[in-house]
């Protein structure tokens, strides 16, 4: 199953402490399938990508790996999508 996901921009001084493991768990996840795009907006706005996951459950734990995540200093908005 694939999702659209969103997260708002918000990361506060302390997150850049995680942003070398942020880095590395997002190329786990891309090596694993799970995440296929991820985006940083060039207005400033957040960020969006497209997951992959048996369902959302499974696509909330993988993305819980993510140190900003796992910190609370990211949450996701997930919207269920198909390929047209």
């Amino acid at each position: 199953m694939d999702f659209f996901v969103t997260a708002a921009p918000g990361l506060t001084a302390e997150a850049e402490a995680y942003q070398a493991e942020e880095k590395q768990a997002l190329n786990e996840l891309r090596a694993e399938g799970v995440v296929s795009a991820a985006y940083v907006r060039t207005d400033g706005q957040g960020l969006v990508g497209i997951v992959h996951g048996t369902d959302l459950d499974d696509v909330k734990a993988h993305l819980a790996r993510l140190p900003f995540v796992a910190h609370g200093y990211m949450a996701f908005d997930y919207v269920p999508i198909v390929p047209v």
